[in-house]
């Protein structure tokens, strides 16, 4: 279940522990540890049971969240130099990248309800396809005004899609692993972060900047066809869920209170990287594509990093012990980034995004976990 559903559901339900899968079904759970307390179930809910996935399901939710998060990885080293070049000035580069992330947290919110009113798999569908079609928007944006358009949709398509996937990953993720399992996709994460600067730096060499747009939303696209039909269902439709139900309940709890403080952030640094890293990159007296494929090669440090960090048994500790550890480490780490941005000295850009990785990847998995933890 994700954030409304779980608060939706009575009590007597929240205290059953279900358990499969290799790991699962033999272990018995640590009475004293954080996933234990919250009393966890997972896998696909039918007549009232959970069943666990199969493989090619499973696969192909991990294949989902590489497509969901390649967009953004991709882009993120390409947003503020197209705002420019579109005559966005400094306010217009900022109102650029603000613009996904405005419409995104609104649409996090509604996607989550949609996910449980309406079932998991056919909004992430939905999602999924309408994500090609934002992305391919950008390419028809031939002003400022219109690229902050083609933002706030994609910002509201990939709200919808994340936090529909992560709630699905969440319902398949076994008892007492949620963190390791939210890690590996996390890593999966990483992995955009990675390969999505190498896609845009071919493509740009290939097409130019505009051709950076509908070659993803291409590639997405062809991605889809072989995903889309092995997505389970693993939460139906819940039409007495009402948007915005027992908020109030679930911030009353402290480990959800600190995911949600570590997630914020998380983006807020996100928005601040994507914006400024341009700064002090341009700042070095390179020409806008050796910027743009330089923006790439620091983000695909940050993806090394984050994907080293989330793989390891870092990741499984919210399982064990809750977020508080993870999610300060993360914090420092993230700040320390900012920090030696904030410097303006394009040589330490390099170790700032050792450090922005390292706090990603602590931070991911312990909020996300934190989070599925809490709403199993």
């Amino acid at each position: 279940m994700s954030l409304t559903s779980y608060l939706a559901a009575p009590p007597r339900d929240l205290k059953k522990i279900i358990r499969w899968g290799r790991e699962g079904v033999n272990r018995q759970e640590d009475g004293s540890s954080f996933a234990s307390r919250a009393r966890l179930g997972f896998g696909v809910a039918e007549n009232g049971q959970l069943h666990p996935l199969n493989r090619r399901a499973r696969i192909s939710i991990y294949a989902a969240v590489f497509l969901a998060f390649l967009d953004n990885f991709v882009l993120l080293p390409v947003i503020a130099p197209r705002a420019a070049e579109l005559g966005g000035g400094s306010v217009g580069v900022g109102a650029a990248v603000a613009a996904y992330s405005f419409a995104n947290l609104i649409f996090n919110l509604l996607g989550g309800f949609l996910a449980d009113r309406f079932g998991r798999r056919r909004i992430v569908v939905w999602a999924l396809v309408a994500s090609p079609l934002a992305i391919g928007s950008y390419a028809w944006a031939d002003s400022i005004g219109w690229f902050l358009t083609a933002r706030l949709f994609h910002g509201a398509t990939g709200g919808v899609l994340a936090t529909s996937l992560l709630a699905m990953l969440g319902d398949a993720s076994p008892v007492g692993a949620r963190g390791q399992v939210l890690g590996q996709a996390g890593a999966i994460i990483g992995l955009t972060a990675l390969l999505g600067p190498v896609a845009m730096a071919v493509i740009i060499m290939a097409a130019g900047l505009p051709g950076v747009f509908l070659g993803l939303a291409a590639i997405l696209a062809l991605g889809l066809i072989p995903v889309v039909p092995c997505l389970p269902d693993t939460l139906k439709a819940s039409p007495k869920i009402r948007l915005g139900q027992g908020w109030g309940k679930l911030l009353a709890e402290p480990e959800i209170r600190t995911a949600l403080i570590a997630i914020f952030g998380l983006e807020a640094a996100v928005g601040i990287v994507a914006g400024f890293l341009r700064t002090v990159v341009t700042g070095r007296e390179l020409g806008p594509v050796a910027v743009t494929t330089q923006s790439g090669l620091l983000f695909s440090l940050f993806g090394a990093v984050a994907i080293a960090v989330m793989l390891s048994p870092w990741a499984g500790r919210v399982d064990r012990q809750g977020p508080r550890g993870p999610c300060m480490a993360g914090l420092l780490s993230v700040g320390a980034a900012l920090a030696l941005l904030g410097s303006g000295q394009g040589s330490l850009a390099w170790v700032a995004m050792l450090f922005y990785g390292a706090g990603y990847g602590l931070i991911f998995p312990a909020a996300a976990g934190t989070i599925a933890i809490a709403t199993g």
